[in-house]
C-alpha cells in the first residue's frame, strides 16, 4: 500500500509528491495519531520529516563546508 504525501519546506518551496511504502501497523498508528491531533496524515508526515531534518541539520551543514 502506498500513501501519497505532499512535502513543503519554507514558503517558497515547490510541493513535491512522494510515495512511501509503510507496513500496515505503522500506517494505522500514524493515522490514529493524526486523527487524535486533528490533522491530516499528510500533515503528520510532513511535520515528522521536517522535525527529522531539523534534528539532522548538522549533516547538511557539513556539506556546505
Amino acid at each position: 500500500m502506498y500513501t501519497k504525501i505532499i512535502l513543503t519546506r519554507g514558503f517558497m518551496a515547490e510541493k513535491k509528491k512522494v510515495h512511501l511504502a509503510l507496513d500496515e501497523n505503522t500506517h494505522i498508528k500514524a493515522k490514529v495519531i493524526a486523527v487524535l491531533k486533528n490533522i491530516t496524515l499528510n500533515e503528520f508526515f510532513e511535520k515528522a520529516i521536517e522535525d527529522a531534518i531539523d534534528k539532522d541539520k548538522h549533516i547538511l551543514d557539513k556539506m556546505k563546508k
